[in-house]
């Protein structure tokens, strides 16, 4: 394809790609297309097809509406955590909610 359909999904599939630490080479590897095509998603050049996108959103543990652009959140999934980790994430989370609120109410 000419152009990308899917706004904003190279700069996403980048951005993922250098948050995981995988060159263009190694993800093209696991998604099992040529690295120019890599490049050609990651320029908006060319529109991976399905299958490959869904390859992509499990890799970076994203969802696919996330990646295609529908949603406009990531997601974390906690189940890839030990519980101490998931107890710290979840403590962390109530945390900044809880300060959020604090910081509306008094207004600084």
């Amino acid at each position: 394809m000419a152009d990308s359909t899917i706004y904003g999904l190279g700069d996403k599939l980048k951005k993922l790609r250098k948050k995981h630490r995988f060159t263009q080479k190694e993800i093209a590897e696991k998604v099992n297309v040529h690295p120019k095509s890599m490049s050609g998603y990651e320029n908006d050049n060319l529109t991976p097809k399905t299958e490959t996108l869904i390859q992509l959103a499990v890799i970076y543990n994203v969802s696919l509406d996330y990646l295609v652009g529908i949603g406009k959140e990531s997601y974390l999934y906690l189940h890839e955590f030990t519980d101490s980790q998931r107890d710290f994430i979840l403590k962390t989370i109530d945390g900044i909610k809880n300060f959020n609120y604090e910081h509306k109410k008094t207004g600084d």
